[in-house]
């Protein structure tokens, strides 16, 4: 059929009003299966799909949903993007997306002008955040949702990861092993999720009745380099057995670092990191990180903001998912507390694996 199919065609091929038509095409209640049926069968063979921008009009809705990341070079930025994107499609709604590239005062521009009718809500994703920032959200009637925010105070709707009990299971996995001369490499102090992470460290550690050595803390930028280079200074002056980081990058410069000193991870030296970026299944060793959901993250802010946009109240402001360790070949006992090599002795499961498959513990509250 020539041209743009239009829902008068589809009505007069389906011997049913436009009305009907409609309310098929947007699954409202009212029509009988059998027509239904008939509806959705011309439809499909006339290639007839419904004016979504006529919709939206209709509805006094934009169909765009607005997105601020810190940056978009980051693949923990991206993983989330998936998630949001993923669920956004599955909704009809487009995505516009923007980066402040740590910018305040960028992220606040885009926040006033995506504010202006543009969108139907927002998305913002480990945004700065500052006050004046907060009170223009508040002010907006664009409803708005934080995924990661820098703070936890903030009078929003916001989405974050346990960050707590998620570093204490990653501790504590290399307590189990016998370590306990392990360093702690910390991600930006202007982060709250930063101290939330070094304090579930802490709280490990001295439950195990190990204490905190300070030398062997070391603030990082999250990136590979920074964590090679913290991890070089480390192992130079204090000789930890091994490291847990407040991110994969981090803990994958660890990795090389100890390379780079002659010692072989796991078995001179152990390496667990925290997000589960795909780096981290690609690497060799495989890590063994902490894994943040960034992926249902970002559909469970979207999920949200959706309910949001169609008036409806969330039942908390602060939504909290939960983590899991996944276990790959980057640690072992230390190699004091292993057994003689003369002596047999029964591989575990993870270690006779070269592949190092995912052992996962769930971590949620």
């Amino acid at each position: 059929m020539a041209g743009r199919v239009t829902i008068a065609q589809v009505a007069e091929e389906a011997g049913v009003s436009a009305m009907t038509v409609s309310n098929v095409m947007n699954g409202k209640p009212g029509a009988s299966e059998g027509t239904r049926r008939r509806v959705t069968e011309v439809a499909d063979r006339l290639g007839y799909r419904p004016n979504v921008a006529a919709r939206n009009l209709k509805a006094g809705r934009s169909g765009l949903v607005g997105l601020i990341a810190l940056d978009l070079t980051s693949q923990y930025g991206l993983e989330i993007l998936r998630g949001v994107a993923d669920e956004l499609a599955s909704a009809e709604q487009e995505l516009l997306v923007n980066a402040s590239y740590h910018d305040a005062v960028r992220e606040k521009d885009r926040v006033e002008f995506l504010g202006r009718g543009l969108v139907d809500g927002m998305l913002m994703i480990a945004p700065v955040l500052e006050d004046e920032t907060v009170a223009l959200l508040r002010r907006q009637t664009v409803p708005c949702v934080i995924i990661d925010p820098r703070r936890m105070d903030v009078p929003l709707p916001r989405l974050s990861v346990d960050n707590y009990h998620g570093m204490r299971l990653g501790t504590q996995h290399l307590i189990d092993l016998g370590h306990t001369r392990i360093a702690y490499l910390r991600g930006l102090d202007e982060l709250e999720s930063t101290s939330i992470r070094f304090q579930g460290f802490q709280d490990a550690m001295r439950l195990a009745g190990l204490d905190v050595d300070e030398r062997l803390v070391a603030s990082c930028d999250f990136s590979y380099a920074s964590g090679f280079r913290a991890a070089m200074r480390l192992i130079d002056d204090h000789q930890p057995t091994a490291i847990v980081a407040g991110a994969d990058l981090l803990a994958l410069g660890a990795v090389d670092a100890a390379r780079a000193h002659g010692l072989s991870v796991p078995a001179d030296f152990s390496v667990v990191g925290f997000d589960d970026l795909p780096q981290a299944a690609q690497s060799f060793p495989g890590l063994t990180t902490v894994r943040q959901p960034l992926h249902d993250m970002g559909q469970k802010a979207a999920r949200a903001l959706l309910s949001l946009i169609d008036g409806q109240r969330l039942l908390m402001e602060h939504m909290e998912v939960g983590t899991e360790l996944v276990v790959r070949n980057s640690t072992a006992p230390p190699a004091a507390a292993r057994p003689d090599p003369a002596m047999p002795h029964r591989l575990d499961a993870n270690q006779a694996d070269p592949e190092g498959g995912a052992r996962r513990a769930s971590a949620n509250r």
